[in-house]
Parts: structure tokens; C-alpha cells; sequence
């Protein structure tokens, strides 16, 4: 067990975030190790995050850039440097962009100030060929430019995800050529893009941590979906240990090509024959994180007792052979609008019998009851 003396109790702990339940799952997992973070929450109209009973202070700001100058206006100067967390690409680059103005006050997620060519999909995808990394066949494309390397169907991906959720609105399959003229005329890009569709049974998820600029590596879980729409990933799902020993050094290859320090998430698509194609690195702390909590593995916590101690720390730790994780709100709408065979019945007996939920937390219940207000508020408004 991590002593209460430790050293990473004596830092501040900040958490530089937007209001969603990656970064509520930041909060809880510092919270149920004794340390209640400051939240600089950039959102102007939280509900979720500042619902939270694990928050020691509470700032709010309208952007990212103004909870950027108060950290560093006050928190810049500290004596032992305080740890930032986050939960999104846009501060992942929003701080290595500043990385050499950080680097000598605070312990932070970065690439050593070179991650934004990694928050390019092409970029990201071509380095995962290098570490030899299976991807789907690809074009980098100006919007309007027809592929021609690829069979159809398509898929079409925003070439950088350091743009809030706008990413969203590039993702279309396109059966045909047609279909893939139709999708252009919506985007508002000058690039796209554009890989082969390939039908998936099912995606690998797997969240870790990184020191010293991806010198040590670890990645205690992977998860697989029970469920999942044909074009995004599921809600709900199960983890395991991750022990696949040749997928783990190609993964590690590829952070330490990046350089990156931080808590990240790395996602492959498994075809029919079992094959791992590569999709993508979330270099910023994930959806999922707070299941590696439950799982023995606090990321958070870990990362930043592994960066004071200079490796990676197991201390206490044990494998969970298995378990189930839902976000329980967003499943119960997949399954309204995909899953017409699930039975509100059948899905409220696989939400009692779920080992650990991403929003409804029984330590910590405001932020779920929350944001189910607004959801019902959203619904009236609509009327």
C-alpha cells in the first residue's frame, strides 16, 4: 500500500479541465486516494464536474486560455510543483505548446512540445506504420479530392482532434463515390482523412501511463465492447489484463517516438480474423480512465507517483481478471436508438449487474443525478 507520507501528498494537484465525465473520473480517482484537487473548470455552464464532493477548490472560466493564465498566475510559483491534469486534446495542446514556460514549474502532460504533429491523424497513423503498427490503407485528401488508392466503402476522419468534439462531424462511411461528394459538401475542413472502411467485430482499448518523456510504459488493462454502433464505439464493455506482449512493445515504441509524458489511451479496430488495426492515440486522459480505478490502477494517482519516484510504481498493485464497465446513461440511449432488442427490463438488469459505472457513482452521486436534469431539461426544451 502507497503510504499516506508519501511525497505526492505534500503537491498541489490541478486539474485544467472542460465539464465531462473524462475529467469527473480525474476528480474521483483523486479524491478516493485522500487528495481533493483544484479544478480550474473552463465551461460556461457546468453541471457535471463541479457536482463532484472531491473538489478541495473550485474556478470556473468561459475558455481554456483563461484558466490557462490563472494557473499560471496562480500556481506558477510554488515551491513543490503542483500536477495538472486534463482531459482533452485541446489543453493536451494547449500546454505543450507552452511546454518550455511549464516544464520548470509544473508536472504536466506534453510531448515535449512537439505534439501537435502527433494530434494529426496522418502524422499519428504514419508513425504507427513505422513502429509496425497494422492501419487500415489510407489518402490524405483535400476536401472535394476522390481517393485513388482506396476500394469503397470509406471512411472519412478530421485529420486532428485538437478540436473540441467538431471531429464528430467529419466521420461518414461512404459506400460510393457519390456518397463521398454528399459527405464533403458538410465539412467545413480543408483536409480530410480518408481510409478504408473496415468492418470491425469488435475495438481494443487500452489506457496507460507514460514517464520521462515515454521511457517507462505501463498498461495494466484493455477493454472490449459487448455492444458498439458500426461507425463509433460502444458504451458498454469489459476489461481484462493486457499481457499481449508483441503488441505492447510496438505500443511503446510509439509513445517513445512521441516523446510523451502523461496518462494516454490508444484504440485498434479488430477485424473478423483478429487483426489490430490502429485508429488512434488520445494523448490526455480518457472516458474510460476512472475503470482502471476500480480496477486497482488509479492512472492519475499512479502517473503521479511514478513521475516523483522516476518509474513506474506497482506498489499494492494486483490484477482484476475481469469485470464490466458502463457509461450507463449513453448505452441507455444507444440501445433506444440502435439496439431495438434490449428491453428497458433487460438493460436495467445489466445496469444492476455492471461492476463499476462512469457516471453513477454510489460515494459520489450529485454529478449523475445532474446531469440525468439536464438530459430531462434538453428533452422539455425540445418540445
Amino acid at each position: 500500500m502507497i503510504s499516506k507520507n508519501h511525497e505526492v501528498f505534500k503537491h498541489k494537484h490541478i486539474c485544467l479541465v472542460e465539464d465531462h465525465y473524462n475529467p469527473l473520473g480525474i476528480v474521483r480517482s483523486l479524491g478516493e486516494e485522500g487528495i481533493k484537487p483544484i479544478v480550474l473548470l473552463c465551461s460556461e455552464h457546468p453541471h457535471l464536474v463541479n457536482k463532484s464532493k472531491y473538489i478541495g477548490e473550485l474556478h470556473r472560466f468561459d475558455t481554456i486560455e483563461e484558466g490557462y493564465d490563472y494557473l499560471i498566475t496562480h500556481y506558477g510559483n510554488e515551491t513543490l510543483k503542483p500536477f495538472i491534469y486534463n482531459g482533452s486534446d485541446n489543453i493536451t495542446l494547449l500546454l505543450d505548446q507552452h511546454y518550455e514556460e511549464l516544464k520548470d514549474k509544473f508536472y504536466f502532460t506534453n510531448g515535449q512540445g512537439k505534439i501537435k504533429k502527433f494530434l494529426q491523424k496522418y502524422d499519428i497513423t504514419q508513425a504507427a506504420v513505422e513502429c509496425e503498427l497494422l492501419i487500415p490503407n489510407e489518402e490524405l485528401l483535400n476536401v472535394g479530392d476522390m481517393p485513388s488508392k482506396l476500394n469503397y466503402p470509406v471512411f472519412t476522419k478530421a485529420v486532428t482532434s485538437a478540436n473540441g468534439g467538431a471531429w464528430k462531424d467529419e466521420a461518414h462511411i461512404c459506400e460510393n463515390e457519390e456518397e463521398l461528394k454528399a459527405a464533403y459538401r458538410t465539412m467545413k475542413s480543408n483536409k480530410i482523412l480518408v481510409q478504408e472502411f473496415i468492418k470491425k467485430d469488435n475495438e481494443l482499448c487500452i489506457d496507460g501511463i507514460s514517464i520521462n518523456g515515454g521511457q517507462e510504459i505501463f498498461m495494466p488493462y484493455a477493454c472490449h465492447y459487448y455492444r458498439f454502433p458500426i461507425d463509433s464505439y460502444g458504451n458498454y464493455m469489459y476489461f481484462f489484463p493486457f499481457k499481449d506482449e508483441e503488441l505492447t512493445e510496438k505500443i511503446k515504441k510509439l509513445i517513445k517516438k512521441t516523446h510523451f509524458t502523461g496518462i494516454f489511451c490508444i484504440e485498434f479496430l479488430v477485424d473478423k480474423k483478429g487483426n489490430n488495426y490502429f485508429l488512434e492515440v488520445n494523448f490526455r486522459n480518457s472516458g474510460w480512465s476512472y475503470a482502471f480505478t476500480y480496477g486497482g490502477f488509479n492512472l492519475p494517482f499512479r502517473w503521479a507517483i511514478s513521475t516523483l519516484e522516476g518509474n513506474i510504481s506497482f506498489d499494492g498493485f494486483t490484477y482484476k481478471e475481469k469485470f464490466d464497465v458502463m457509461e450507463e446513461l449513453a448505452d441507455l440511449r444507444d440501445c433506444k436508438k440502435y439496439y431495438h432488442d434490449i428491453s428497458l427490463c433487460k438493460w436495467l438488469k445489466q445496469f444492476h449487474q455492471v461492476d463499476c459505472c462512469l457516471l453513477y457513482n454510489s460515494k459520489d452521486k450529485i454529478p449523475f443525478f445532474s446531469e440525468l436534469l439536464q438530459i430531462i431539461k434538453r428533452k422539455i426544451s425540445k418540445k
